[in-house]
């Protein structure tokens, strides 16, 4: 509908309720002997007039939709049926943009294979759902497609939150988009099961209130010890526990760090970042490798462990006592969930407390 013709149907339409208006004011004085034939014949007459004005624009409003679909280009038209053949596709198709094959667009069945919703997917880099020990063979397939143009396979395991991994073989194929930054196609031909499976022997977790009070029992007996406190949280709730304090001259020392051989030197970034914005830190699941530091040999600590989640939570009494960090290993057991990292800071303001007694008393 034309501009002009919208401006003439809204004056008409202000007129008609004026006319409307008058009508219901003389209705309140018209009597069955004087006006009320006249007042009936001018309010038929005003229907007529409305009716016969809703048919030409219903005619007007037909014509101009046509119009608009007349107008569709051939381009444009191609670009709705690829979307929605995109869209689906029952075999799982992610576009991906950037060095870090950053998300941009995944079908619903890549996003059921993943076992994600579309906000958790999009901006995420697409390597941090692979297994620790395929990421770096994923990320060369993806610079050499983008860099060549060439479409490659990679086979990988994908490292899924609820449920349990997949092996899968993906085709890599670079998108040419003129004026857009390189984007690359992800496909696989595995088809995700219409319901979810659960996974095979599901993890049986101890009772929150069962940990806490565990644990504060802990923290009263006379032979507490940072190390002792580290040990019951990696008994339920992780595989590493890395305990890092602050003494009252600002020097960081390791109280704990269960981790075997593979510790790195301390503090690292991650802890004097937690510590100073006193918020906990949730990795779930892990991208950064490095978050861990490196060991003597110069590996990094996350890789070699095969990190798949991680939490950090400050230690914090009168003042800041230290941190917490936890680590579970990827595939064996679930990643770190939001209410473990909950659960974790609970269990670190208690901590701090006896820290801070402990500091008092000494």
């Amino acid at each position: 509908m034309t501009e002009p013709v919208a401006g003439a149907f809204e004056t008409e339409f202000a007129e008609f309720q004026k006319r409307l208006s008058y009508l219901r004011e003389s209705r309140s004085y018209v009597t069955a002997g004087l006006g009320r034939d006249e007042w009936a014949d001018a309010a038929l007459l005003e229907l007529d007039v409305a009716t016969e004005e809703l048919k030409v624009r219903q005619e007007e409003l037909v014509s101009w939709a046509d119009q608009v679909a007349a107008e569709k280009s051939p381009a444009e038209l191609e670009r709705l049926l690829l979307r929605s053949a995109f869209t689906g596709s029952p075999f799982p198709t992610l576009i991906v943009t950037g060095d870090d094959g950053v998300i941009r667009r995944a079908n619903a069945a890549a996003l059921a294979l993943l076992d994600v919703t579309q906000s958790y997917a999009s901006g995420r880099p697409f390597p941090v759902f692979a297994d620790l020990r395929f990421r770096a063979a994923l990320r060369s397939a993806l610079a050499a497609a983008s860099r060549t143009g060439e479409t490659r396979t990679v086979r990988m395991r994908l490292a899924r939150r609820r449920l349990p991994p997949v092996d899968v073989t993906l085709a890599i194929a670079a998108l040419d988009l003129p004026g857009e930054r390189p984007h690359l196609l992800i496909g696989t031909s595995v088809v995700p099961p219409l319901e979810p499976v659960a996974p095979a022997g599901p993890e049986i977790q101890p009772a929150r209130e069962d940990v806490l009070t565990s644990f504060s029992r802990l923290l009263l007996s006379p032979g507490f010890s940072p190390g002792k406190a580290a040990a019951a949280l990696r008994e339920t709730l992780a595989d590493w526990v890395c305990v890092d304090l602050l003494d009252q001259a600002g020097r960081w020392r390791p109280a704990a760090a269960l981790m075997g051989d593979a510790a790195a030197d301390r503090p690292l970034d991650l802890q004097r970042r937690v510590l100073a914005s006193g918020h906990l830190a949730l990795e779930s699941p892990l991208d950064d490798l490095g978050v861990l530091g490196e060991d003597p040999d110069g590996v990094r600590v996350a890789a070699r462990l095969g990190v798949g989640s991680l939490v950090c939570v400050p230690l914090v009494a009168r003042r800041p006592m230290g941190t917490v960090t936890l680590a579970r290993r990827a595939g064996a057991r679930r990643p770190l969930s939001l209410a473990d990292a909950g659960l974790l800071r609970e269990l670190g303001d208690q901590l701090a407390l006896r820290l801070d007694l402990d500091e008092l008393l000494a």
